[in-house]
């Protein structure tokens, strides 16, 4: 069988959820981590699928864009539920906190501090309207996105993506008022094979 791969920067990002959920269903892949300096990743741009990251190469085939990534590794992992209620709960999840993240990423990404500035309390504002959504929803269902308590691969892709998303902040925690999703993130990350690979994976800025 050919190796797995995952392409992504030296970051946790939009990419470490894959390592997240890679880990969880024991699959021994190569983390390539890409410079975030943009230099080795504007060498390698034009050969990937869309010219972008993250690139998962698995079974032969390169996978792109990064929720249906998780998607696919959800449904091998068994992480989706028991019907199409629940896989449709998992993506309205998953899309959730993608916009929790585009929310933040006007004033994360603006170069012009002034700018930034001036964009900061919108940015924060649109953001923990998400947090406040995503926080109701684990509390119908016992702190997961699932009824029944049962674990997704939505509730894998919030846990792995909070720190980055605190980085986007400029390091305000918008989830101090969030005890439900601070409570999953804890229980994601002390699944033994996720906590083998965070006690193993290289220490990156963010």
């Amino acid at each position: 069988m050919a190796p797995v791969k995952l392409t992504y920067f030296k970051a946790t990002g939009i990419g470490e959820h894959i390592r997240y959920l890679l880990s969880y269903g024991g699959v021994e892949f190569e983390d390539f981590r890409v410079s975030t300096n943009m230099d080795e990743f504007a060498k390698m741009k034009d050969k990937l699928p869309l010219g972008q990251l993250p690139v998962l190469e698995i079974e032969g085939k390169k996978l792109f864009h990064a929720v249906s990534i998780a998607r696919f590794l959800g449904n091998r992992f068994n992480l989706v539920g028991d019907d199409e209620w629940d896989r449709v709960t998992c993506d309205l999840a998953a899309d959730t906190i993608t916009d929790l993240r585009m929310a933040l990423a006007p004033f994360a990404y603006e170069k012009n501090e002034e700018v930034k500035k001036q964009k900061r309390d919108e940015a924060l504002t649109k953001a923990k309207y998400f947090v406040d959504k995503l926080e109701g929803f684990l509390a119908k269902n016992g702190g997961h996105f699932l009824k029944d308590e049962k674990l997704s691969w939505a509730d894998i892709k919030l846990a792995a993506i909070i720190p980055y998303l605190i980085h986007m902040t400029g390091g305000e925690d918008i989830f101090a008022e969030a005890p439900k999703i601070k409570a999953l993130k804890a229980k994601v990350d002390a699944l033994p094979a996720i906590s083998k690979y965070l006690a193993n994976r290289p220490n990156e800025a963010f």
